[in-house]
């Protein structure tokens, strides 16, 4: 009696202590099951996402949909130049290009600029940075908050206000430096991007701060330097670029490079960046100082001048009164030092074609005093970038 007492208990069918353990085994057992498909599902969702991003051509950068700001083609319209100094192709001078051409554009025309590295290498931060800075460790702050956005509280138009002036400056120009823990951010965002971590499109990032009234109002013009490959920023400065600016050594090689470059974001330009003009193809590297060019150099521009023609349309694009001369000044301050002022009568030809072709907005008055007397002043007065 006793024992069929205890058998109930532990066994019975509807209300024994066995029983309600089973139920409970069951429960969380069936649980497990359906968190671990409903985390299958995701897995398989996010992969999917990834295959699906790359198309017939493998440009993940195409992936759909493309989100474009808002205002974005009215905003860019309207913008002061944003140029981009960019090559697939690795040393043909874009760093020097930019950190004197940002040199140029203070001095000789009187432009406050804000230069932009986003090659993890930190080259142009190193020529533009003042001393001892640019010897010293950074840690990019700026450059990954333009390309991440804000994030706990610091917005990016903190970041530009915090960025640092350009060495011997007169007009307060800027520069945001960068280093290599950009690159692993680079690569954080596009995979999260992919796999639907992050909700936006992230190509645009550059562009919702560049075109913003805060930057537009005052600087009046951006000069960017781009890494010699496709990355997350080197996508954003393509979407938030006026002009294209393409050096290239006075070589066949590097010129038939040219049209490789022009093709791979040509194939891009229609769907993410359709308002990019290309400002010039820049001769870099001439052997001499002379107005006479060797053969092997005037055989490189007609190169040049092709591969353009084939991947960007007709037009005069390679700039043959602004060649760019192998000097020993040149090679000494590379990656160091800009080389301009001194050196005017090198990078000035290249500077006034380029104005020419990509003339400076009127320069606008800060963003406090343009508002002065406006209902809106008060949101802008006390701005980071107000300040600057």
């Amino acid at each position: 009696m006793i024992l069929s007492a205890v058998s109930g208990v532990l066994f019975g069918h509807r209300k024994g202590w066995w029983y309600s353990i089973w139920n409970k085994l069951q429960f969380f057992w069936s649980t497990d099951v359906r968190e671990l498909k409903k985390q299958t599902g995701e897995l398989e969702n996010k992969l999917n996402r990834v295959r699906d991003a790359f198309g017939e051509d493998n440009n993940l950068w195409l992936r759909q949909p493309i989100i474009r700001p808002e205002r974005y083609d009215a905003r860019i319209r309207r913008s002061i130049p944003i140029l981009l100094i960019a090559n697939l192709k690795g040393g043909v001078g874009k760093t020097t290009i930019a950190a004197n051409l940002a040199a140029y554009f203070e001095t000789k025309r009187n432009e406050r600029v804000l230069a932009i590295d986003i090659d993890h290498q930190g080259s142009l931060s190193s020529m533009l940075l003042p001393e001892p800075l640019n010897r010293q460790e950074r840690a990019g702050r700026s450059v990954r908050a333009l390309l991440e956005g804000s994030k706990d509280g610091y917005s990016t138009f903190e970041a530009i206000s915090e960025s640092c002036p350009v060495r011997d400056s007169k007009r307060d120009s800027r520069v945001v430096d960068c280093d290599d823990p950009f690159a692993d951010l680079e690569t954080q965002l596009a995979l999260k991007w992919l796999i639907g971590d992050i909700i936006g499109d992230i190509r645009y990032n550059f562009a919702r701060v560049l075109h913003s009234d805060e930057i537009q109002r005052n600087f009046q013009r951006v000069i960017i330097d781009a890494p010699p490959r496709i990355t997350t920023g080197f996508i954003n400065a393509l979407c938030a670029s006026t002009h294209l600016v393409v050096p290239f050594v006075l070589d066949r090689l590097s010129a038939e490079r040219v049209g490789q470059s022009l093709e791979r974001i040509r194939r891009m330009k229609g769907q993410l960046f359709p308002h990019l003009e290309l400002a010039g193809v820049v001769g870099t590297m001439k052997g001499n100082r002379t107005a006479s060019l060797r053969d092997a150099e005037r055989e490189s521009i007609a190169e040049a001048k092709r591969a353009v023609s084939r991947s960007w349309g007709y037009g005069d694009f390679v700039l043959e009164q602004a060649l760019i001369p192998r000097t020993q000044a040149i090679a000494d301050a590379a990656g160091v030092r800009i080389v301009y002022p001194q050196a005017t009568e090198i990078f000035d030809p290249l500077g006034d074609e380029i104005f020419r072709r990509v003339p400076g907005c009127t320069p606008l008055r800060p963003v406090a005093r343009a508002l002065r007397g406006n209902g809106d002043a008060s949101r802008f007065a006390d701005s980071p970038v107000a300040r600057l």
